[in-house]
């Protein structure tokens, strides 16, 4: 019998380090402030008895930008964290689309994320009758949904009976909630197809980072990082050379930049090292890829060359 691996005080600090550790910049701010306003003016409404239409969010952005980390965070400092079936109440629902998604798809996903499992000759319509009992009862305000970008893959018919139902979600009627729906950029060509849908939504856009704006926020992100597990940066981190080849290997996307700083910093946690240097980066960069040197951009002299790509993520 194999002896079962063990986890090691660098696992645990790592994992503190992805947990407890968040970094705010400008996107994090648009994101918090829209669903702020939007939950405060919703929860309001339902205080004083106002009908009153409520807001949606859409964050999108492409892969690694922190779009789900920053909505969370947003919803954690409202008091509204994410919730596990048996909880009561359940502000907070956050449910997780695939590429098979139909509105009867859809509304059960949201019943199972509630405990509770349709059976096969139920419809949408009934499937989500029970859906607005558990919303009433457990007192849910937020619905999150995320890869919201896999309802673009549905037919014409089930597409708009989508866009229909994510309208109606903010209408008070039983079952009314903040929907927060977090995609690629390409479901904005579905928002923009319905001009009360569009209506009905706020939508924040994730930036890109820039080699010549954002050198200096890559090497303070390191930084802070590194102050949270007691290691110092070495000269060669503190570069706007390395700054660069970060920023580029991580395809100018804010998220994936923290996640291979954490990775740097794991490779320099195991090697007991008491500051990090570009060496870790390159150390961490070819483990991930398994590439030879001239395709690691912490390497390689023409690193602007490597395609920058984020589609592996640690």
């Amino acid at each position: 019998m194999k002896k079962p691996l063990s986890i090691t005080e660098v696992d645990i600090r790592v994992q503190q380090l992805r947990g407890n550790i968040f970094i705010e910049y400008s996107d994090t701010r648009r994101v918090a402030c829209l669903i702020q306003n939007a939950v405060s003016e919703f929860l309001a409404a339902k205080e004083l008895g106002y009908e009153h239409d409520a807001r949606g969010i859409v964050v999108l952005g492409r892969s690694g930008t922190g779009k789900t980390a920053s909505v969370q965070h947003a919803l954690v400092n409202l008091g509204l964290p994410p919730s596990s079936i048996g909880d009561s109440p359940r502000h907070q629902l956050f449910v997780p689309l695939r590429d098979d998604v139909t509105l009867r798809r859809l509304r059960m996903l949201i019943s199972l994320e509630f405990g509770w499992t349709p059976k096969a000759r139920e419809s949408a319509e009934e499937i989500w009758q029970y859906v607005t009992q558990y919303i009433d009862r457990l007192q849910t305000h937020v619905i999150v949904l995320d890869e919201i970008q896999h309802v673009r893959a549905a037919g014409p018919k089930d597409k708009k009976s989508m866009r229909d139902a994510l309208k109606s979600l903010v209408q008070p009627q039983r079952g009314q909630v903040v929907p927060i729906l977090i995609g690629m950029p390409e479901f904005e060509e579905l928002l923009n197809s319905d001009q009360q849908f569009k209506r009905r939504y706020s939508v924040v856009h994730m930036t890109t980072l820039d080699a010549a704006a954002d050198a200096k926020k890559a090497i303070q992100v390191l930084a802070r990082y590194c102050k949270e597990v007691g290691i110092e940066l070495g000269g060669s981190v503190k570069t706007r050379d390395f700054a660069e080849r970060l920023l580029h290997a991580s395809h100018y996307a804010f998220g994936e930049m923290c996640s291979i700083c954490i990775l740097a910093i794991k490779t320099a946690l195991i090697a007991q090292a008491d500051e990090i240097t570009i060496e870790h980066f390159r150390e961490a960069h070819a483990l991930r890829f398994d590439c030879v040197g001239d395709m690691n951009p912490f390497l390689a002299r023409d690193f602007l060359r490597i395609p920058a790509s984020i589609e592996s993520g640690f």
